[in-house]
C-alpha cells in the first residue's frame, strides 16, 4: 500500500502537475509531499526539469513558417468556399420550395379546371396530379442514388 501511495503521488506529479489537479488531489499531494522526502525530491526535480525545458528557446525555420502559413491560407480558403456553397445551396432550396408551392397551386387549379371541363370525377384528375407532383422528386432521387452508388463503387480500393 505504501508503494501505491508513492506511485500515485508520482503519477499526479508527472502526468498533470499541481496546476491540473482537483482541490482534493492537490491537498492530498501537499500532505503527502510534507511527509515523504522521496516524493518531494521527485516533485522538485520535475519542476526544475520543466522550468529548464521552458527556458530553451525554440524557433521555427523559415520553411516551416511559410509551409504552415500556406496550409493555414489553404484551409481558410477551403472553409470560405464551403460557406459560399452552403449559402448557394440554401438560396437554391428556398427558390425551389417557393417555385414548387406556386406551381403546385397552379397545377391544382389547372387540373381542377380540366376535370370540370371534361366532366370527370375528381379522382380521375387527382391521380395524374399526384403523378405530376411526385414524379420529378422520384426521378431526381433515383438519379442521385444511382450517382452515389456509382461514386461509391468507383472510390472503393
Amino acid at each position: 500500500m505504501n508503494n501505491d501511495l508513492h506511485e500515485g503521488a508520482r503519477m499526479l506529479i508527472a502526468s498533470l502537475g499541481p496546476e491540473g489537479l482537483s482541490k482534493d488531489e492537490q491537498s492530498w499531494l501537499a500532505q503527502h509531499l510534507q511527509s515523504c522526502e522521496t516524493c518531494r525530491v521527485f516533485a522538485d526535480s520535475s519542476t526544475a526539469a520543466i522550468r529548464s525545458l521552458r527556458a530553451i528557446p525554440i524557433t521555427a525555420g523559415a520553411s516551416l513558417v511559410s509551409a504552415t502559413q500556406l496550409r493555414v491560407r489553404q484551409r481558410a480558403q477551403e472553409l470560405q468556399r464551403r460557406r459560399e456553397r452552403i449559402w448557394v445551396i440554401s438560396i437554391c432550396c428556398a427558390a425551389v420550395t417557393l417555385s414548387t408551392a406556386l406551381t403546385t397551386a397552379l397545377l391544382w387549379s389547372g387540373m381542377a379546371w380540366l376535370g370540370q371541363q371534361a366532366q370527370v370525377s375528381p379522382a380521375v384528375w387527382q391521380i395524374p396530379f399526384a403523378v405530376l407532383c411526385f414524379m420529378p422528386g422520384l426521378i431526381a432521387g433515383m438519379l442521385l442514388l444511382a450517382r452515389g452508388t456509382h461514386l461509391a463503387d468507383r472510390h472503393e480500393p
